[in-house]
């Protein structure tokens, strides 16, 4: 699994996640690598986009959210199409799977993945 944000700003670095996500690591993938995105852009002043996947919704999240000053956009339920990651994700599938391209292995998908996110 992938995780990374945008903006009209640009991108952030794309973190690569091993293993399932439960709200401790998703807190600590948004902190390591949403704020120097963010903050070099927008300074402390943006509203972080989420959808409600359980993770993004529980009582730890929230109180990180609330604890770190960050404006996170209330979002309706069940509007995963108002999502904008995901023609973002659309368009990295698009790249890693070229031609049917098939990977031999994780590191090279991940390769391919780091490089679509960047191209």
């Amino acid at each position: 699994m992938v995780w990374g944000s945008f903006s009209a700003a640009g991108r952030s670095k794309l973190a690569v996640l091993e293993e399932r996500q439960a709200s401790e690591h998703y807190i600590h993938t948004v902190s390591e690598y949403m704020p120097p995105f963010a903050h070099v852009h927008y300074g402390l002043d943006y509203i972080y986009q989420q959808d409600n996947a359980s993770i993004h919704r529980s009582h730890l999240t929230k109180e990180f959210f609330e604890e770190e000053g960050i404006s996170v956009l209330n979002w309706p339920a069940r509007s995963p199409d108002l999502n904008p990651i995901k023609n973002a994700w659309s368009m990295v599938a698009r790249y890693v799977d070229t031609n049917g391209r098939q990977y031999d292995n994780v590191a090279s998908l991940t390769a391919a993945i780091l490089e679509s996110w960047e191209d």
